[in-house]
C-alpha cells in the first residue's frame, strides 16, 4: 500500500481476514509525514512487512501484483500511475485524479501496462443496493426514469486542513459525489451523458475551498435523470456518520434503499410496500483480490466504470464552477 489517509487502511483490514490468499508486501510513504509504522501496529500487520520511504523502493523492491493507493488526493494520480508502469493491478482511493488532464494521463498508462484500476467504492456490495439491483434486474419497476441520490457527512473535527484547498482537495463533488453516482450505477446499471451542478461553503469558512453543500442533475444513457444532494451538514447528534438513500423511479415502480437503516423498500400499482430481503454481507474487497489474482480481466468493466465515475466528477465540478451544463465525454 502507497499512503496511510483514506479508507486504505479498511481494505487491508478486510485482506487480513484472509491471510493464506494475500501476502501484504510492503508499506511506503505516499508523503513524508506518514506513519506506516503506525498503521502496522494499528492493523496488526506482521513486523516483518517492510516499510519503504517511496514509492519507487516498494515497486522495485518488493514487485508487488496489487497496489492500494490511498494517500492525500492530489497524489493519487501521480501514485496510481507509477504502479501502473510497474506492471501493477490498481485499487485506488478515490477520486482517480483531480484533473481532466491526469485522468487522461492515468487512463492511458492502465490501459498500455494491461492492467485494472479499481476505485475505493465498496458501497455497491451494500446488502440494499444488491437488492435494489435485483429488483431492477428482475424488471420489478419496469424502465428507469428517474434516480434520486444523497449522500449527507457529518463534518466532525479531524478533517485535514488541505481540504479546504482546491488543488490538494479537488472539491467535494469528486470526494462525495463518486459513492452517489455509483449508488445509481450499481443499481440501474445506466451510466451518466451530461451534467449540471450547483455547490457553495456556507457554515465553514475555515475550509474555503471545500464545498459544505452541493446538488447535481445528470443524463442517463437511456434518455432518463438523475438527482443527487451532497452535504457536510449532518449533525453531530445524527444516530450515525452517513445518511445515504437511493431511490429509483420506473415506470411500474419505485425502489427506496435507505443504507443506514438496512432497508430496501418496493412500492407498485398492485401491491403494498413490500420490504425486500437483503443478501449476506460479502467481504467486497477481498473477491476483487482474489478476481485479480485469478482473472483480472473480469474486472476490466469496473475499472472503466472506475474511470467514468471519476471523469463524470470532474466535469459536475466544472459545471458548478462555470454555471454550464457539460456533456460528459466517454471514454
Amino acid at each position: 500500500m502507497i499512503g496511510t489517509w483514506g479508507h486504505g487502511p479498511g481494505v487491508l483490514s478486510t485482506l487480513n481476514q484472509i491471510p493464506d490468499e494475500v501476502k501484504i508486501a510492503g508499506l511506503a510513504r505516499g508523503l513524508p509525514e506518514d506513519n506506516p509504522q503506525e498503521l502496522r501496529k494499528r492493523l496488526k500487520i506482521s513486523g516483518d512487512v517492510p516499510v519503504y520511504e517511496n514509492i519507487g523502493h516498494l515497486l522495485a523492491d518488493a514487485h508487488p501484483q496489487v497496489v492500494i493507493v490511498s494517500t492525500r488526493l492530489d497524489q493519487i494520480a501521480p501514485a496510481a500511475m507509477a504502479a501502473a508502469k510497474a506492471g501493477c493491478h490498481l485499487i485506488c482511493e478515490k477520486p482517480l485524479a483531480l484533473r481532466h488532464e491526469d485522468l487522461d494521463a492515468l487512463y492511458d498508462a492502465v490501459k498500455i501496462a494491461n492492467v485494472q484500476c479499481l476505485a475505493i467504492l465498496g458501497n455497491c456490495a451494500h446488502p440494499v443496493l444488491q437488492a435494489a439491483r435485483k429488483a431492477v434486474q428482475d424488471g420489478l419497476i419496469g424502465d428507469i426514469i428517474l434516480c434520486n441520490a444523497r449522500k449527507s457527512y457529518k463534518f466532525g473535527t479531524g478533517r485535514p486542513v488541505w481540504f479546504g484547498q482546491r488543488n490538494l482537495y479537488g472539491g467535494t463533488i469528486p470526494w462525495l459525489g463518486t459513492h452517489a453516482l455509483d449508488f445509481i450505477e450499481s443499481a440501474t446499471g445506466l451510466r451518466f451523458t451530461t451534467v449540471a451542478a450547483m455547490q457553495g461553503n456556507m457554515s465553514h469558512p475555515e475550509y474555503p475551498d471545500c464545498e459544505d453543500h452541493c446538488a447535481i442533475i445528470l443524463g442517463l444513457t437511456n434518455g432518463g435523470h438523475a438527482t443527487i444532494s451532497l452535504d457536510f451538514l449532518r449533525p453531530n447528534g445524527a444516530p450515525s456518520h452517513g445518511d445515504d438513500w437511493l431511490r429509483v423511479v420506473g415506470s411500474r415502480g419505485i425502489i427506496e434503499a435507505y443504507l443506514a437503516r438496512n432497508t430496501c423498500t418496493l412500492i407498485t400499482e398492485n401491491q403494498p410496500p413490500v420490504e425486500l430481503a437483503l443478501p449476506e454481507p460479502i467481504n467486497f474487497f477481498a473477491d476483487l483480490v482474489r478476481k485479480l489474482r485469478d482473472n483480472p480481466a473480469a474486472l476490466s468493466e469496473a475499472t472503466v466504470s472506475a474511470f467514468h465515475l471519476t471523469r463524470v466528477c470532474l466535469c459536475a465540478r466544472n459545471s458548478a464552477d462555470r454555471q454550464q451544463v457539460i456533456s460528459v465525454p466517454s471514454l
